[in-house]
């Protein structure tokens, strides 16, 4: 799942060099993300984390809650432990297994 702001935020987040993934890649996981993920328009929700920037993520995983929908993020400190949040990594992981 995903919205406008997060696809912009992912791809400038994909793009820093901690990350070390070659623009193919990055084009690749953003194009499966869109093509297989399910946009939403999230309501607003009651929740309090580290970096409350993180909040539209956490909004749009928690509106659908799906299996095989994931959260994905660099900084998984900022959200509680759930399956359902990985980085990006692990999400490329998932998609070639």
């Amino acid at each position: 799942m995903y919205s406008d702001v997060i696809m912009k935020e992912y791809r400038e987040v994909l793009e820093r060099k901690k990350f070390g993934f070659s623009p193919q890649k990055i084009e690749y996981l953003l194009s499966f993300m869109e093509r297989f993920g399910i946009l939403v328009q999230a309501r607003p929700i009651d929740i309090i984390l580290p970096d409350m920037k993180d909040i539209p993520f956490y909004k749009v995983v928690m509106e659908k809650r799906l299996d095989r929908a994931y959260l994905v993020t660099g900084n998984m400190k900022h959200f509680p432990e759930r399956p359902y949040i990985v980085t990006p990594k692990q999400l490329l992981d998932i998609m070639d297994s």
